[in-house]
């Protein structure tokens, strides 16, 4: 890592997680400061019945081994680092966790639910939620300057979003299933995804 990245784009890409997971952690003590076990059954969708489905789990699984193995392809310098422990990958870590509950909440829970309400299909619902997503991750991608790799980043993540809202009504509209996929895959290409976009480095070498 030290050889591809220097200690400046190292330290701005650890300000920036922290500054993010920070908010982020403050939203979740937020949501759930009033009502901790409405938070965990309602916003995390933490019910024993999401447990009793075999095919929900076999879905999530795909979706983090297929996400994970996508962005290694795509993107080389991920994969050169996805077992490189550092200070920045507890970092990334405590990243993958906050970024993981309130994405699901925000793009999944609240939205689609939002959706639901006004009528949307299910196919409808799907699709806003992907794309939505799509498009707020594709900002990361600017950090390097690197235009090109902006609309790819934009399509895999609203694939992804897509299917974690195909896995969100799978589980009967609960978000912990899509929780723990977005979490684990964070796990994996945080916070070398992030450097990779800071320091537009994205080959190898």
């Amino acid at each position: 890592m030290n050889e591809l990245t220097t200690s400046s784009e190292r330290s701005k890409t650890g300000w920036i997680l922290v500054n993010i997971s920070t908010m982020l952690t403050a939203s979740i003590i937020f949501w759930s400061y009033n009502n901790p076990e409405g938070f965990i059954e309602n916003g995390i969708g933490f019910r024993t019945e999401v447990f009793s489905n075999i095919f929900i789990w076999i879905f999530t699984l795909i979706i983090i081994v297929g996400y994970i193995a996508y962005t290694i392809i795509a993107i080389p310098f991920v994969k050169v680092h996805l077992f490189t422990l550092s200070w920045l990958k507890v970092i990334g870590i405590w990243a993958a966790i906050v970024a993981g509950i309130v994405e699901e909440v925000v793009f999944r829970h609240l939205l689609m639910e939002y959706l639901l309400t006004i009528g949307a299909s299910a196919v409808t619902q799907i699709l806003t939620s992907g794309i939505l997503f799509g498009i707020a991750h594709g900002v990361w991608v600017l950090f390097g300057g690197n235009w090109k790799f902006a609309l790819p980043a934009i399509i895999s993540t609203t694939i992804l979003g897509s299917l974690l809202a195909v896995l969100y009504i799978m589980a009967g509209r609960s978000t912990f299933a899509p929780i723990i996929a977005h979490i684990l895959i964070n796990m994996f290409i945080e916070p070398w995804l992030m450097l990779s976009a800071v320091s537009g480095k994205w080959d190898s070498k």
